[in-house]
């Protein structure tokens, strides 16, 4: 809706006049090669181009531009001459897939246009109101200037490349320009034979066009970063009187398999011979994925916050195995697609967002948006560390979360995405190919991304976040973490990229029946306490596991050792012999 106040008197423009000025900003393009007609652009064109560049705003009305109209063809030819040279060196500064993806680009239309302008800046010899301390911005207006003649342009149908690639010395030299003078651009103009949909660079998958959530912050930047968690490695100090101990139980040496890995791992992480476990707690983080709305569940969206219900009234699975095991239970809404009720006890309410974007059409968080998810993970295990818990487990609710947890595995790791999906929820044959399509579909839009935090963004959602800043602060707390399932091994995934030691504080738990698991697992060279099939979620697997946790801690502290017991050992039966 457009504004009218009351005693205005300059010209107003309408609602019409405001929408055609919006379709002519985004139909905008840069046009090169072939599109460009050779019919003449008259002089009166021209002119009233140019004219809409006079009229661009510049600091203290400093007007610092210059135009250089360029017809000749043999003019055209010397700039071209040092396109080609500058274009070669460009090509080799690109990684190899991309180098080659470069020189297929067709990136000006020198000669195909039929006329050429070079804008300048020209710096000015005294003080310019408001230019004493951003010097830059003279230059800046005349970039202005040029957005004035580009939209005034495609307002006249017709269409300007602006090309980059040359030697700005050997372009002055050629149009004779003033030595202080400073090229700003080099634009080719011409009628055209089509405007593109889209930039011709995002058609080509050159690069993907930023969503507004991705580029625009709030009053300012946000304080929360990623840096803000310093994951050091446990300290291996004790590690051989910790093997000393475990190996000289009243057992064959290894007997116990992995219950001795995690009494060693347990004690290098307390720092201890007689490791304690304090009030475990599994916290189940919850939240909403737009993704669900693209059809990968076979539940509806309001599944989640339905089940978020069912664990803070102890009817889930959840909830019998920690009875049943002595665990704790918390339950968060990090960004349920639901109003909860006041005065829920056992619910924490670190609420992001009702629901991710689907990450089908744009990236499903804002940057923004993850850290502070991070950060809100890492407050919830704050308040349980301070209560007194050192170990603690992590479970999630969200329907569509194994869709995104599977994207997340296929970015991450390089894997094909038929790799990494499986049922989920419990979806058919038919079902399971829409989420790979999906997904495939996804990472085609969104390009090759290398940032764990970047990866997150795009396809994880507001619980995995969460998970995942909950993971890193309990690490740098000298916590033991569970790790559940296929979900929060993907949640771990990003978080021992943004911190790699965070793998000597992790017990993997269990191997889930969904398909992708088993394969992450190896990639984590994670070898998990069970494998029963499972993958119901919620933080299931690791309240099953914990017994296996607490029986190798018990067995280091409470079994006898050989010389306790009066038990000769191998070694005492070896001398004997």
């Amino acid at each position: 809706m457009i504004y009218y106040p009351d005693k205005m008197e300059q010209r107003l423009f309408n609602e019409a006049e405001a929408s055609l000025l919006e379709e002519i900003i985004l139909h905008r393009r840069d046009v090169r090669g072939n599109r460009f007609l050779q019919d003449e652009i008259s002089k009166e064109v021209v002119d009233k181009i140019l004219m809409a560049a006079l009229h661009g705003p510049s600091v203290g009305y400093s007007q610092p531009w210059e135009f250089v109209v360029i017809r000749d063809r043999k003019v055209r030819e010397q700039i071209k001459d040092s396109f080609d040279a500058e274009n070669t060196r460009a090509s080799v500064l690109f990684d190899q897939e991309k180098s080659e993806k470069y020189t297929r680009l067709k990136l000006e239309g020198i000669l195909e246009a039929p006329l050429n302008i070079a804008v300048f800046y020209k710096p000015a010899k005294a003080v310019v109101l408001g230019q004493t301390s951003m010097k830059e911005v003279g230059l800046y207006s005349v970039v202005c200037a040029i957005q004035n003649m580009w939209l005034m342009a495609r307002a006249l149908n017709i269409g300007i490349g602006w090309v980059s690639i040359l030697d700005p010395e050997r372009v002055k030299k050629i149009v004779q320009a003033p030595v202080e003078n400073q090229l700003v651009a080099y634009l080719c103009l011409g009628y055209v034979n089509e405007f593109l949909d889209k930039p011709e660079l995002e058609i080509l998958e050159w690069e993907k066009r930023k969503q507004l959530s991705q580029v625009m912050r709030e009053e300012r930047y946000p304080d929360a970063e990623v840096a803000d968690f310093c994951v050091r490695p446990v300290a291996k100090e004790l590690s051989a009187a910790l093997e000393h101990k475990i190996n000289f139980k009243t057992k064959p040496l290894g007997a116990l398999g992995k219950l001795e890995k995690i009494a060693l791992q347990i004690g290098l992480i307390q720092q201890t011979l007689e490791p304690e476990l304090k009030k475990p707690v599994i916290v189940v983080f919850a939240g909403d994925h737009g993704i669900a709305k693209e059809g990968v569940s076979a539940y509806p969206q309001e599944v989640t916050y339905q089940m978020v219900m069912n664990f803070l009234g102890g009817g889930a699975a959840i909830n019998v195995f920690c009875k049943q095991n002595g665990i704790d239970i918390n339950i968060v809404d990090a960004g349920v697609n639901y109003d909860f009720p006041n005065g829920l006890a056992g619910l924490s309410r670190f609420k992001i967002g009702y629901g991710t974007r689907s990450f089908l059409h744009e990236p499903a968080m804002t940057i923004a948006e993850v850290k502070q998810a991070l950060q809100c993970g890492a407050k919830v295990v704050n308040d349980l560390k301070a209560q007194g818990s050192n170990i603690i487990g992590f479970g999630e609710m969200g329907i569509g979360n194994t869709t995104s947890a599977s994207a997340l595995m296929s970015v991450y790791c390089g894997f094909p995405v038929e790799q990494c999906v499986g049922k989920g929820t419990g979806v058919d044959d038919e079902g399971r190919k829409r989420k790979v399509n999906i997904i495939e579909l996804a990472i085609r839009k969104h390009g090759a991304i290398k940032d764990p935090v970047e990866i997150l963004a795009t396809y994880g959602g507001f619980e995995i976040a969460q998970i995942c800043g909950a993971m890193l602060r309990a690490a740098e707390s000298g916590m033991v973490i569970l790790v559940d399932g296929f979900i929060t091994t993907a949640a771990y995934l990003i978080a021992q990229a943004i911190q790699p030691a965070i793998k000597d504080y992790a017990v993997f738990c269990h191997q889930s029946g969904e398909q992708g698991h088993g394969r992450l697992l190896e990639y984590l060279d994670a070898s998990p306490l069970i494998n029963m099939e499972m993958r119901l979620g919620e933080g299931t697997g690791a309240a099953v596991s914990y017994p296996l946790v607490k029986a190798a801690v018990s067995f280091l502290n409470q079994m006898a050792s050989f010389d306790s017991a009066g038990v000769s050992n191998k070694e005492e039966a070896e001398k004997k012999g």
